[in-house]
């Protein structure tokens, strides 16, 4: 599955919406402060199908696919037996079930070794403020697409059925399939993701995430913008000048004539 990165289309900025309440002051404090996003683990995202590998079992019936995933089975097993293909050929029904388990570890295995974080090139969605920043009293984080790590943001594909996986394939093929594809229901987000693995499983090459927080590049983060019903812009401002003044902050409002919003600066920045 060919990936392309945000720079790769073209986008100069990303943007993240995130809430403001419970422990989300917190996160954005931490942003400023420390200079990390918080990334979560795929199991917390409000679409079920989200990270999930497919694997089609109908395609089992095939005898040229059913060859390659005994194979692929055999190939692993830790004592084959001269009989297990022949098993696992007159037994579809064993084959299909050694494969849903497989497809179940696979799932358990992405949700424990990787993070996502999702962007966005839009910071006027009105669907995604109330979506993500909790009914536009949240705040969105636009950060330069050039910075580490959002330079390694990629894009997501957007398709109408399940990207299917089979078990000989490349394991992170599979895992780039479930990583960054999508129902094309979400399409009006036109998402990008920045994928890292846990510190516990690290990999060469791809951010490491300590505890959900992975470190950003000191001038990523550009700019806040506050949704037009949050109440805690003042507290927004004075975490902004403490840690990054650098960082431009301004307000979201209605527009009083159309389904839209405008803005209010409440910080310049320096």
């Amino acid at each position: 599955m060919p990936v392309t990165t945000a720079a790769q289309n073209g986008v100069r900025y990303l943007h993240h919406y995130q809430r403001f309440s419970g422990d989300w002051p917190g996160y954005l404090e931490q942003t400023l402060r420390d200079r990390v996003i918080y990334m979560p683990s795929p199991s917390r995202f409000n679409d079920p199908w989200d990270c999930r590998p497919w694997f089609d079992l109908d395609t089992l019936d095939r005898p040229s696919v059913r060859d390659e995933h005994i194979a692929w089975f055999l190939a692993r097993a830790n004592s084959p037996q001269p009989g297990d293909a022949e098993e696992m050929r007159t037994r579809p029904g064993l084959l299909k079930e050694m494969v849903t388990q497989c497809s179940h570890g696979l799932a358990e295995q992405i949700d424990a070794e990787y993070r996502v974080y999702c962007l966005t090139p839009s910071d006027d969605n009105l669907l995604m403020w109330s979506h993500y920043a909790e009914n536009h009293t949240g705040v969105c984080l636009q950060f330069d697409a050039r910075a580490e790590p959002f330079v390694s943001a990629f894009k997501v594909s957007y398709r109408r059925v399940l990207p299917r996986s089979t078990l000989p394939e490349d394991g992170n093929e599979a895992m780039v399939k479930a990583l960054l594809t999508k129902s094309d229901v979400w399409n009006y987000e036109h998402e990008f993701r920045i994928v890292a693995k846990d510190q516990r499983a690290p990999s060469e090459g791809v951010p490491t995430a300590v505890n959900g927080l992975v470190r950003i590049a000191e001038t990523a983060l550009v700019r806040i913008t506050v949704g037009c019903q949050c109440t805690e812009a003042d507290q927004i401002v004075e975490m902004v000048q403490r840690y990054q003044p650098r960082v431009s902050v301004r307000q979201a409002n209605r527009h009083p004539h159309r389904y839209g919003i405008g803005y209010t600066t409440l910080h310049d920045g320096q």
